[in-house]
């Protein structure tokens, strides 16, 4: 991943996990850093370690020769937008896989993937455009993941699951094999997916109760 430039699209929380990820390749001696981050809000990193300059909004900016952005939001639908708009001016995607994931060799990754500490692709599965695999999360054989989409932590997608474009799962999410979720479905924190989800349909897990 070489670039003049490496910069953030948006600088929310999950964009200074990506940070983190980012110094842990410089201690590997990668030639690379985040220069600088895009957002609506020049404060964001205010009251954080992070020295990483301001570039300005996100619809002001212009891609120079040799830059690449690494998209650092997890709302699939923002991102799928984001994509179109900076890639009508030219932009290019940086793919971040961090040391510590686990890439088979026969699986296919799109452009601007993002690969969080030991995240798992196995084998033969294709992940679309701009998805964001977080922390522990797990791809399983032959799935087809869908581009813009987002895994939060600890999300496992078993064998041979169908996941359309823009999907978000929360945290600690699982979909059995073969089940299919359809475009901008949202999967909630612990479910447990056993029958495919239509497109744009929330499905969620029962909350912790006082016994």
């Amino acid at each position: 991943m070489m670039a003049k430039r490496l910069i953030l699209v948006g600088c929310g929380a999950f964009a200074r996990e990506l940070i983190n990820w980012v110094e842990d390749l410089v201690d590997l001696g990668k030639s690379i850093s985040v220069t600088g981050f895009l957002d609506d809000n020049s404060n964001a990193l205010q009251g954080f370690p992070y020295s990483v300059p301001y570039l300005g909004s996100i619809s002001a900016f212009t891609p120079q020769p040799g830059d690449q952005l690494l998209m650092a939001i997890g709302d699939p639908r923002a991102k799928k937008s984001l994509f179109s708009e900076l890639k009508n001016k030219g932009a290019t995607f940086a793919t971040l896989i961090h040391p510590s994931a686990v890439i088979a060799r026969s699986a296919r990754l799109g452009e601007g993937v993002v690969l969080c500490p030991q995240a798992f692709v196995s084998a033969d599965a294709v992940v679309g455009d701009l998805c964001a695999i977080n922390g522990n999360a797990s791809i399983g054989h032959d799935v087809r993941l869908g581009s813009f989409s987002t895994l939060s932590s600890h999300v496992d997608l078993t064998g041979w699951v169908q996941v359309e474009e823009c999907a978000f799962f929360g945290s600690g999410s699982r979909v059995l094999p073969k089940v299919k979720i359809g475009t901008g479905a949202r999967i909630g924190a612990g479910a447990v997916v056993m029958r495919s989800v239509p497109a744009d349909t929330v499905v969620y897990a029962p909350p912790a109760k006082r016994l």
